[in-house]
């Protein structure tokens, strides 16, 4: 018996229909050359190459207060600083460079470094439409005197009159349909803050340089109303005051704490207050059922704590 051969060549060559199901090896070979190209040159965008950028939620920014010495803002003649002039813009420029651009942009028209954090977005001066205090010089002195809180934009209070007025011009050269003031629209602005005779500018400090030093200065306090503390409740008190401090005593930092202001109330008043809440004190609820001598008797022992810490 003959053998055949397990593929017939000649067989195929007359039949080549046979060979079909062959394609699918060859399609799927040339389909996986052409995905790998692809992947290959794909270009940066699409191979997500470019970091995203994560934006803080603006609401969670705490901005402070700036430091700021007291000084006298010197008086100006609104009729005069109130209209436009070469000095007063070349002046305004350099005045917008350093208060304006990064919320604003180089070019004013909202785009500043700090703008993309912010919730609400900056002023673009070319646009002539959401001006909360009209686009007025009158105006927009008012916004750089006061403010716009709850839009970000910080009040320039701290700058001389004429500085604001040039950095008014300045911001007004952004357009040309910008309104022009009329002379009462001066004279009322002049009524509202009387530039013309000047104004002191009250010192102020940062929240949290203001909140160092005080708890500085309330170190001392504390040092004492702690040793104070250990004293009482070590020991046993004959002073009938003081016995009722221990034996009335809920917390002994509350107590303490506020026994160094016992010197600014008299004997009803402190009773008043303690006992509208005793716990929130340091007293045990108990301190209400007190007579009234021995409620003088606590209030003079109190009183003498807090002259020997203030002596």
């Amino acid at each position: 018996m003959q053998r055949k051969d397990e593929i017939d060549f000649l067989e195929l060559l007359k039949n080549p229909v046979r060979l079909f199901g062959l394609s699918y090896f060859y399609f799927l070979t040339v389909a996986g050359f052409i995905g790998a190209y692809y992947i290959w040159n794909m270009n940066d965008v699409s191979r997500n190459g470019i970091a995203p950028v994560l934006l803080r939620d603006s609401t969670q920014f705490v901005q402070d207060i700036p430091m700021q010495r007291g000084a006298m803002i010197a008086p100006v003649n609104v009729t005069e600083v109130g209209r436009s002039s070469k000095a007063l813009i070349d002046k305004g420029a350099n005045l917008f460079k350093a208060n304006c651009v990064s919320c604003h942009g180089d070019n004013g028209m909202g785009d500043g470094l700090s703008a993309a954090s912010m919730t609400v977005k900056p002023r673009n001066f070319h646009s002539a439409q959401g001006w909360k205090n009209g686009r007025k010089v009158a105006n927009m002195y008012k916004t750089l005197q006061e403010g716009i809180v709850q839009n970000g934009m910080q009040s320039f209070n701290y700058l001389p009159a004429e500085d604001r007025f040039a950095l008014i011009h300045f911001v007004r050269t952004f357009s040309n349909d910008f309104p022009v003031d009329s002379l009462s629209d001066l004279q009322d602005l002049e009524r509202v803050y009387s530039l013309s005779k000047g104004s002191q500018l009250p010192p102020q400090i940062p929240v949290k340089l203001a909140m160092a030093k005080l708890q500085k200065e309330s170190a001392g306090d504390s040092i004492y109303v702690g040793k104070l503390a250990v004293s009482i409740a070590s020991k046993k008190q004959d002073e009938q005051g003081a016995a009722l401090v221990q034996q009335l005593m809920n917390n002994s930092t509350k107590l303490f704490t506020a026994a160094l202001s016992t010197k600014e109330k008299n004997l009803d008043e402190f009773i008043s207050a303690v006992s509208i809440d005793p716990v929130s004190v340091g007293f045990k609820p108990a301190v209400v059922r007190l007579s009234r001598e021995e409620w003088s008797a606590l209030y003079l022992y109190l009183s003498k704590v807090s002259k020997e810490k203030n002596s």
